[in-house]
């Protein structure tokens, strides 16, 4: 009899995640390790980073270190041809990265916008256009982009930040159907918020009390519970999911 939870185990496989320095990425890079992934760990802050390929390591698994400005083409291709030399293959992309800015839409500034489009949408598009080649190449091959409820639902102050989360659900439903034939399955996780230490001046007082009250099961969010849907959609186990988006939002997007 088959022992189904070897479905979930990420054992052999090398999953690279963006905006692993902190928060959410982060998270998702040691839920993917403890499950027995290797972990190209890839941002701007090199410092962050190794904190967060020693916890890698703490788990027994490889991890490294891989800087980049993912706003940029040809950096993307620099980690493309540090992940096949350093581990030849490339079965799991988390594209974590992003930005955000908090202000009413009368207040938004050309760089503001700048920022959130090239970071947020632009570099998530070609990481999974040009990391997806090596998925594309060996015929299988995991993407998880990161949503957000607010793709869904808005929330005073993040308008062009919830277009952007929109838009990568229905880029993802596009490129799962353009690139089943070649074995990629293409999946969004969309948490609501997620109570990170970079998230901890915004939710608290009002704001969170307003969050929870929107909330069904009656709290945010953990790094865990997005960790553990990660990692689902990140195993064997989610063979057959693509063009999907898994909320984790306590029955956020249910509730209405």
């Amino acid at each position: 009899m088959t022992n189904i939870l070897k479905e979930f185990s990420l054992s052999g496989r090398v999953a690279l995640v963006t905006g692993a320095s902190e928060g959410l990425g982060r998270g998702i890079a040691l839920a993917l390790a403890q499950a027995g992934a290797d972990i190209v760990a890839c941002g701007r802050r090199s410092d962050a980073l190794a904190d967060t390929v020693s916890q890698i390591a703490a788990f027994g698994r490889r991890g490294e270190v891989c800087t980049a400005d993912l706003t940029r083409l040809h950096e993307i291709e620099r980690v493309k041809a540090f992940v096949v030399e350093r581990f030849e293959r490339l079965d799991i992309l988390v594209n974590s990265a992003g930005y955000a800015v908090t202000k009413p839409a009368w207040e938004m500034s050309e760089e503001d916008w700048d920022k959130t489009i090239e970071i947020g949408f632009k570099g998530l598009f070609f990481c999974c256009q040009i990391l997806g080649g090596i998925m594309r190449r060996q015929g299988y091959g995991k993407i998880i982009n990161l949503g957000s409820t607010i793709g869904r639902a808005t929330v005073s102050g993040r308008a062009v930040y919830g277009g952007v989360k929109a838009g990568i659900l229905h880029l993802s439903e596009s490129l799962a159907v353009e690139w089943a034939s070649d074995g990629i399955r293409v999946n969004v996780l969309a948490p609501t918020a997620v109570a990170t230490p970079s998230r901890a001046q915004l939710l608290q007082g009002e704001f969170l009390e307003r969050m929870v009250s929107r909330i069904p099961l009656g709290r945010i969010a953990e790094p865990h519970d997005v960790g553990v849907a990660a990692l689902y959609l990140a195993s064997p186990a989610s063979d057959f999911v693509t063009g999907h988006t898994l909320y984790v939002d306590g029955g956020l997007i249910a509730h209405g």
